[in-house]
């Protein structure tokens, strides 16, 4: 007997195109952005709590409603899979989708009494979005996620969520499964670690390197941060806003409004016309960075990336040149 299909999508504007398309019920809206703040190995409901106060301390939302909406989330989650369904995974290629993809996975990785049959069928394109024709094109080649997929996701999330970096190596040199889109979005998150020799993020270096280029205004520096210098798009409008506030805290900060008022997300909260028409400056201490004259990393606010917290000089940085994490000693 065929099963009934139930879509999981991996936003608003997925669910909208799954379902005109006639391709059926769509079942859940996956909503978070896992490569920004603490993401670690706990209960559904512990990591609902934590990222809802996240969210809430970033200036994102609120509280309340971000985990009323990840705990209806959960819920119908487990409900799919405590059921006799066939649930149709829609996920893009790119840090942002497939870091879900592995939380959803690795929760039914972990399901029990799973009764669902998971299948995937892949968003195409920059957006993650494909026409009509498409998606039913899409959904028809869907495949079968297996037991050893499953388990290559479930080590992936729990690689992701360590507080040991070194983890996100191990996972790749073990090649032991096919899973291309989910090695390439690891090692693009390794390259939002700090770098060995300055202490910037790729993202943070692609918004200093736009500004030194001469590009002013918000938001095409977040068209020339985001779309003309990744290989894939993954940056949303408000956590690429969080990136330029930090970039201008402290007491050095590395951009500025050319009046040197900081960036914050209280102005993008007040008015998003004129949050994006600001104009931005790159200061002498960002041109340093870039230079390598100055570790960001020695006045940069503390931040999470998945299990680890990233907070002053020592810890953990991406060493490009030898394509290792690289943990650096206290002092």
């Amino acid at each position: 007997m065929t099963r009934p299909v139930l879509h999981l999508v991996n936003g608003d504007h997925a669910a909208r195109a799954v379902a005109q398309a006639g391709l059926g019920e769509f079942a859940i809206v996956w909503r978070d952005v896992l490569h920004d703040g603490p993401v670690q190995d706990l209960s559904d409901d512990m990591q609902a709590r934590s990222r809802a106060a996240f969210i809430a301390a970033a200036g994102w939302g609120s509280e309340a409603a971000a985990a009323a909406a990840f705990d209806e989330r959960d819920r119908r989650l487990q409900q799919a899979f405590s059921s006799p369904v066939e649930l149709v995974l829609w996920f893009a290629p790119g840090l942002h989708d497939q870091l879900q993809r592995l939380q959803v996975l690795a929760r039914a990785a972990r399901c029990p009494g799973l009764r669902a049959t998971i299948s995937e069928a892949a968003l195409a394109g920059q957006a993650g979005l494909l026409d009509r024709p498409g998606l039913s094109a899409a959904f028809e080649r869907r495949c079968e996620v297996g037991p050893s997929a499953l388990a290559r996701a479930l080590e992936g999330w729990l690689a992701f969520t360590d507080g040991d970096a070194g983890r996100l190596d191990r996972l790749l040199d073990a090649d032991d499964c096919d899973s291309p889109l989910l090695d390439a979005a690891i090692r693009r998150w390794r390259e939002e670690f700090p770098a060995l020799a300055d202490g910037l993020s790729r993202s943070e270096r692609n918004v200093l390197e736009a500004l030194g280029r001469g590009v002013f205004r918000a938001r095409e520096v977040l068209v020339a941060a985001c779309h003309h210098a990744e290989e894939i798009v993954f940056q949303a409008d408000v956590p690429f806003a969080s990136v330029l506030c930090r970039l201008s805290s402290g007491e050095a900060p590395l951009l500025s409004h050319p009046d040197q008022r900081p960036v914050t997300m209280a102005a993008l909260v007040a008015g998003e016309r004129v949050f994006w028409n600001d104009s931005l400056l790159i200061t002498r201490a960002g041109r340093e960075c870039l230079a390598g004259q100055r570790d960001w990393m020695a006045q940069a606010p503390a931040r999470s990336m998945g299990g680890v917290l990233l907070e002053g000089p020592a810890g953990w940085r991406w060493d490009a040149a030898a394509n290792r994490m690289h943990r650096m000693p206290p002092g």
